[in-house]
Parts: C-alpha cells; structure tokens; sequence
C-alpha cells in the first residue's frame, strides 16, 4: 500500500498548484475523454454527463481503440472496477461496483449489477460475454438503478453504446500475436451514404496454456478461439427517423476449465456463446419538443461443459436461456422539463441439463415494468433536480411453483453547477434483484446439493451517495462517498457435510465507501508538445458486513487503477504504464486439497504492472496510417489471483500491426 499512498499523493500535489487557473474549455484530445460527453444510461434519453445527478463514468472510442482490451473485463477494471476472472482467454468474468457483485454463471437476472447493450439486456453478467468491437463508447453507472431499468441493477450497469456510421469513411484492421501461441485480430469499418448508414466490427483470440511466474504451465487455460462480431445498420428519413438493425454474437470454443491449481482436469473444458438481435426506430418531433424509441430484441445464451474422461462419468452440464424483449418510451421536453415515460416487456425461457443431477431445470420468467422520469433544470440550467419512478410485476413458471413478485422502486437525485468547473451532485435510489431459478429450485454440482427455497422473497438495496466533480483546465478530479443497504439478501447455509440451502439472510448488509478519479495533463498545462498525464480511478470499500458485523466475501477493500499517459503526436507514440492494485477480499476456501478447505481465507493485495505502446509508421494522405502496437502485461511478474487457487498469468508479450483509413 505504500507505492498506492505515494501515487495517490503524487497525484494530489500535481493537482493542488493549478486550482486557481482561469476557467476555460481545453480542446478535447484523441485519446482522452472530453469535458461535457453525451449519456444514454441514466436518464434513457440523450443529455449531458453534467446533468446526471448519478455517478457516470464515460469511456469513449479512443480510449477502447489506443489499448488492446481483449473484454469488456479488462476494460472496466482500468476504471476503478472489481473483476474477477478464472482465466484470460474470456471464460468466466465477473463484475462488482460499490461491492455488490454479478454472478457471471447464468444469465443477468442472477447477478444484481446489469450489463446492457444500446440500453438493452444483454442476456448475461458475464462481462467476458459483451462483444468490444464496433463500440462508441462504454458508460459505468454507479449505484442503484431499479428505476430506470429493473431487476437486477443494485450496484450499478455497464451500458454499451454501439457505433454509427457517419459520412467520413473509417475502416481499421489489426493483427498480432504473443506469448503462449497467442493469436488475435480485428476489423471495422463505419460509413454513410445518403439515407443509410452502417458499421460494424468482427473480432478473433485463440491462445494455448498460460504459465506462472514460477515459469510452471497451468494446465487447461487456452482456448480453441473467441470470435466476436457486431453490426449496426440504419436508415434516416424525414430528418429526425431512423429505423436500425443491431446484431452482434460471441462465440468461445473449447476454453479450457483450469479448475484449482493442483487439481487440473486436462480433458475438461466449456463452450459459452451469447447472439442477438435488435429492431429499433427512433423519431421525434423537435419543434413539439418530443422524441421517441421503440424496440424489439431477441437473443440467446448457451453454455455447455464436458469432461469425457471424468472418472466419475458425470461432468456433462448444459444450459441455454432464449430471452426476447421489447421496449417502448416517450419524452418531452418543455423548458425547464424533460419527462421520459415507457413501458418494458421480458420473456426468459432457461433450461439446463446435468448428467450427475435428474432435477433438471425449465423456467419462464415474465415482465411488464412501466416507469417514468423527470429532470427539472433551474436558473439555467445550474440547478438540476431528477426523479422517477417504477412498477414491475413478474411471474416466474417452474416445475416446482409458480411465483409472482411485484416491486415499486424510486429515485431522487440532485446536481448543482455551483461554479463553471464545480458540479456537486446526491443521488438516492431504491433497488432489487428477484430470485433467480436456481436459488428457488435447487440444484446439484456433483459435489454439493443446493436445496432450493420457493418461498424466496426479492433482494432490495437502498443506495445513498454524494459528490463532486471538478473538471478544469487540464485537470479532472471526482470523488463520491456511497452507502447502500442490503437486505432479505440470497445465500445459503450449510444443512450437513453435503447439502446447504437457499434463503434469505435477515438483516441488513452494509456497504460504504468512496469512488474517486483524477487525472492531469501536464504538457497541456505547460503547453508542450507532448501529453503527460498521470491518472487514477479508485473504489475504497470502507465498511462491507453482514448483520453479525462479519466481512462480506468476495468484495475487495481497494480496487485501484493508476497509471501514466505519454503521447508525442508529432511522432505519432503513444505510451501507456498502467497499474491495478488487486485489493485484499475475503473468500471461502473450497479446494478440497486445501489445509484451509470450508475456511475464510484472504487474498489480494498485489499490484500488476502493464505497459502498452503504439508507433505510427507510417502515413498517407488519403491512404491511412500503419502503426506497430505492444504490450507487456504483468511486466513484473508478479504471482496474483483474483480468484482462490486460481492463478493468473506470468508476464506475457502482444506484438502487432494496425492500419487505420
């Protein structure tokens, strides 16, 4: 923690010297966010991050371009955000803001932080599951969001934007490979013409085992390949109609199942794939002060897991969910006024299958939800008032009882430009997750007997947080204090040395903490020629415990992401040193080879060190740009797990081409 602390300090004396600085628009840089970014997430409808009254952090194009993210996983996690991963080669990711996590085993409606995409279910929560190619840009939102989009969004949602195409021709493609037989490449383009306009991106990974720092292979953590698509296509009439396609799919073959350590079934490994489909049409009529959108999407996810020389002859489990949806709103804006209102349709058909388990599982969920938003703007705009509310009625059809749950959620949130550069903002919201399928059913792991519980009652958060956002001259810095309550939280308890059961906890589990990001560009601020711009975004967890006043598990005390920006465009090099600190969490220990097996055990603590750099080569008017991009990741080597008994790679090599019309 010492080289954290000094970062951190080192970052507040860079800052502290230009508070006085005259407050002026810098001009937005290639690679770094601009000032007043536009937003979808919060409020469903185009506005400025400035307005939100939430919490929002804004990834843009060129950001996710200059860095050789291999998921929507590595990305989050340079923004302060808790990932857990059991391998790199996109298996299994999970996601946690402000502590409360995704499940990354099923689909979203079990994890209770919401992966979206263009403002839609995506069907999982598993973020290695989100296609990266053909992205505008990535939005974090932070804290509860029930109101705005339902079930399953206490800690927050990841919403990815796709791109548009525009009349300006861009295409890119990039090639490279690295350690460990790593293989990778990708292409877009993004155009229009007349009354169409089209983009779209395709993506490939293929990799064999990793090893250790100890330089030891870790048997079954490749991976056949990862190939990811995506397009977006539209046609504009009437000047503000669009009608619009959306497609994208992941598909990962044969990844490897590492399984802990010292207990490595080589023969094991998983398919995961995840495709769908949008109808959209966009409208308006601006000189009313109305737009609209409706929406149709349909998509499935399926997972499936095999060892055929298990020598128990059980390791055969399969599970595939359909989910369609449709989605419809209006919003008006009169003055000080902006009212969104809609409606929400889901349909979820899950079945599963396991070899070693007869109660297999079939389930239907419904849901109908209706909300509306409001957003009152006083004194131009300084004052910025927000609001909403939501129903949802689900019904849930399983072999075992039908259920029905209802929620009402509400929101209020305030933010304040209290200066040209000083936006101060609260936000408080109510939030909750229904039981999911398995909890209520049960299910058997070839190891343990899950014993469902059908009397389940909804998870339900209440978030609170307060900040401020400072964004001036060359510096940008926020920081957020949060609290939520937890309460009639899913786990389970032990019933013997085989069986534990679902149910609710009583009490309420609480989360606290603080969120924060600076950064500083110092060649803008002493006008060189050069971009020099340290940065950090961080989550520090303050207090994280159940009703008995012990440590939640799995959530991390510190996730911590700091770094140094170099960028010398006249040369055209880019560098970027990048560091993630991997907070200690408490996790139970189930390696059955284990001294510590059925214990609490601590992990973390451990900062991993990744440089990356791009060189333009060359450049062509009118031709394009070739460019030579590297990477070292873990560039210490340092031993680290986010995940008990499942160590992450050594340090490792990328090298490449990139060429850029």
């Amino acid at each position: 923690m010492k080289r954290l602390s000094a970062a951190l300090l080192l970052l507040l004396c860079l800052a502290a010297p230009f508070s006085g600085f005259a407050r002026e628009t810098p001009k937005p840089d290639a690679g770094d966010m601009t000032l007043d970014p536009v937003v979808v997430t919060a409020g469903r409808i185009e506005e400025s991050a400035r307005s939100v009254t939430q919490s929002v952090t804004v990834v843009p194009r060129e950001e996710i371009k200059k860095n050789q993210y291999q998921d929507l996983g590595s990305l989050l996690r340079n923004y302060g955000v808790q990932i857990d991963s059991f391998t790199p080669n996109g298996s299994l990711s999970s996601i946690s803001i402000r502590g409360i996590r995704s499940s990354a085993l099923g689909n979203d409606l079990q994890g209770a932080v919401l992966l979206l995409v263009d403002g839609r279910r995506t069907g999982t929560d598993n973020v290695s599951m989100i296609p990266l190619v053909n992205v505008e840009r990535v939005e974090i939102l932070r804290g509860p969001a029930s109101v705005q989009y339902g079930t399953s969004a206490i800690g927050g949602v990841v919403n990815v934007i796709t791109r548009r195409g525009n009349k300006n021709l861009a295409a890119s493609a990039e090639a490279g490979g690295g350690s460990w037989d790593t293989g990778s490449g990708q292409g877009s383009f993004a155009w229009a013409t007349g009354p169409l306009d089209y983009s779209g991106g395709v993506s490939y990974l293929s990799m064999n085992d990793y090893k250790l720092p100890s330089g030891k292979k870790y048997d079954n953590t490749g991976l056949d390949h990862k190939t990811t698509f995506s397009a977006n296509l539209g046609y504009n009439f009437l000047e503000e109609h669009r009608i619009g396609v959306v497609m994208q799919g992941v598909d990962s073959y044969k990844m490897g199942s590492p399984g802990y350590i010292d207990d490595v079934h080589e023969t094991e490994y998983n398919n995961r794939s995840n495709y769908s489909a949008d109808v959209t049409y966009d409208g308006g009529y601006k000189d009313a002060g109305l737009n609209w959108k409706a929406r149709y999407f349909n998509g499935k996810t399926d997972y499936k897991s095999d060892d055929p020389k298990d020598m128990w002859g059980y390791a055969y489990y399969k599970n595939k969910t359909d989910y369609q949806g449709a989605q419809g709103q209006v919003s008006f804006t009169r003055g000080i006024l902006t009212l969104t209102g809609g409606v929400d349709w889901l349909h979820y058909n899950t079945k599963s299958y396991a070899d070693y388990y007869t109660n297999n599982e079939h389930s239907i969920y419904d849901n109908t939800g209706t909300f509306l938003l409001a957003k009152l703007g006083f004194f131009d705009n300084k004052v910025i008032l927000s609001g909403g509310l939501r129903y949802d009625y689900y019904t849930l059809e399983n072999s075992d009882k039908d259920s029905d749950f209802d929620r009402t959620t509400p929101s209020v949130g305030l933010a304040w430009h209290a200066l040209d550069w000083l936006t101060l903002k609260a936000n408080y919201g109510e939030s909750y997750r229904i039981p999911d399928t398995q909890a209520m059913l049960g299910f058997y792991n070839g190891f343990t007997n899950f014993i469902g519980n059908s009397n389940l009652k909804p998870e339900k958060g209440q978030g609170w947080d307060a900040g401020f956002v400072i964004e001036h001259k060359a510096l940008k810095l926020g920081l957020s204090y949060f609290q939520t309550d937890y309460k009639d939280k899913i786990t389970t308890r032990v019933l013997d040395s085989s069986s534990v059961q679902y149910y609710n906890m009583s009490g309420t589990t609480k989360y606290r903490g603080l969120e924060g990001e600076a950064s500083y560009d110092v060649g803008e601020a002493l006008k060189w020629p050069v971009k020099l711009r340290p940065y950090v975004n961080f989550t520090r967890m303050l207090q994280r415990e159940d009703q008995n006043g012990h440590t939640v598990p799995n959530v991390s005390d510190w996730d911590l992401a700091y770094g140094l920006n170099f960028g010398y465009p006249e040369i055209g090099l880019n560098v970027d040193l990048r560091a993630t600190y991997y907070g200690k969490q408490k996790v139970q220990d189930w390696n059955y080879n284990s001294s510590s097996y059925g214990q609490n055990v601590d992990i973390g603590e451990k900062t991993v060190v990744d440089l990356f750099a791009t060189q333009t080569l060359y450049k062509w008017d009118g031709v394009g740009t070739l460019s030579l991009k590297g990477e070292i990741r873990n560039l210490f080597n340092e031993s680290y797990e986010t995940i008990k008994d499942y160590p992450q790679p050594g340090r490792s090599y990328w090298v490449g081409l990139r060429y850029d019309y």
